[in-house]
């Protein structure tokens, strides 16, 4: 099926690097920016690329009002995170074991350009597998309980997830989940974490570590394209470019990328992170690395059915529209290749055959907004 977005609604990206476009909108334009970026929790980026370039004072007064109200929002929840960060981290003093953030959290932690305007919700930590127990001990004597699960959605995280149930605590605004792996152990593409940890960085944050660099890229683009529903999802791809530009900055970036990328079975969800990263963001990508990206992905006929698919599906629906029979074709398609990139069909049918009948989502919909 050939699906062909309409991509003119993605062009005030391009305000992200370069905020002195925003000079020329008129205020209709603003509003169709300012609802379709909310939507995509992408405001609060678009005014801290407006204020760094010291813009602000130029944009129509409703405009203003807008971005000042978002950029404080964001600042509100990351002050928010950083102080749950720090007081999880007097919870594991003394673990002989490392404890790492994942997607928004160690962006924050690490201060890197995407930190800014963020709308964090959730608090993504990673043990390895076996130090789970205890992690989720010294959580719940800080208070933190695991959301009231089923007898087969607890089943389905304790044996089939690489997370354990999200956990909630009254005195915090946001989740918490607890990883052992940055994807599901019977999903068709695995890594094994001690590879992971193998490579991890500490911040000068209360003792977390993070990912690598290039680890980073990869676990961005393995989120986004098989642990993730793609509708309105186009702040990954944002995330992704962010990524690329700051680590590409060290030396040797690249080359570690694409032999990591293989090293840990990835090569595709990062051949098409690049792709998207620099078809909508224009993010630079050395010839060299797109070369060995296309010597090594997949058949051209997996990419001809599977790319207008993702082109289909990751495009936003303007404001006001709801998506045409091939967006939402589209998206069924890549649903199911969602599922059954998660679970092999014999234990993805009962799950689904569950959930449908207790009127549940299949997976936590609602996506962390890290």
């Amino acid at each position: 099926m050939k699906a062909a977005p309409d991509l003119s609604v993605l062009d005030w990206l391009g305000a992200l690097h370069q905020p002195e476009q925003t000079l020329e909108w008129t205020l209709q334009r603003w509003s169709y920016v300012v609802r379709l970026a909310r939507r995509l929790r992408l405001l609060g980026r678009l005014a801290q690329s407006i204020n760094a370039a010291g813009l602000a004072p130029r944009m129509p007064e409703p405009v203003q009002r807008q971005l000042l109200a978002e950029s404080m929002l964001s600042g509100w929840r990351v002050r928010a995170m950083t102080w749950t960060m720090h007081q999880v981290a007097q919870q594991f003093e003394g673990a002989d074991y490392p404890r790492v953030l994942l997607k928004g959290g160690a962006y924050i932690a690490q201060g890197l350009p995407i930190a800014l305007g963020r709308l964090p919700s959730d608090l993504d930590i990673l043990v390895p597998r076996h130090n789970i127990p205890d992690a989720q001990r010294r959580l719940q004597d800080q208070g933190w309980r695991e959301i009231d699960l089923d007898a087969h959605d607890r089943r389905y995280y304790h044996e089939w997830s690489h997370e354990t149930p999200p956990m909630r605590n009254a005195l915090f605004g946001m989740e918490l989940d607890l990883h052992h792996n940055i994807l599901p152990p019977v999903a068709r593409t695995t890594v094994d974490a001690r590879h992971l940890i193998d490579k991890l960085e500490m911040v000068d944050v209360d003792g977390w570590h993070v990912l690598s660099p290039v680890d980073q890229v990869l676990h961005c683009a393995a989120h986004l394209f098989l642990d993730s529903e793609l509708r309105d999802r186009v702040r990954d791809v944002v995330d992704l470019d962010g990524l690329l530009r700051h680590h590409a900055l060290g030396s040797r970036f690249w080359t570690m990328l694409v032999s990591r990328a293989v090293e840990l079975s990835l090569v595709e969800p990062l051949q098409l992170g690049v792709r998207f990263a620099s078809a909508w963001m224009c993010t630079p990508v050395p010839d060299a690395t797109r070369a060995a990206l296309s010597q090594l992905a997949p058949s051209l006929l997996r990419q001809y059915w599977l790319l207008p698919l993702l082109d289909a599906a990751l495009c936003p629906t303007p404001p006001d529209q709801s998506p045409g029979l091939g967006q939402r074709l589209s998206a069924m398609a890549l649903l199911i290749r969602y599922h059954r990139q998660r679970m092999p069909a014999k234990l993805l049918l009962p799950h689904l055959w569950h959930k449908m009948r207790s009127n549940q989502p299949s997976e936590r919909e609602a996506d962390d907004g890290a």
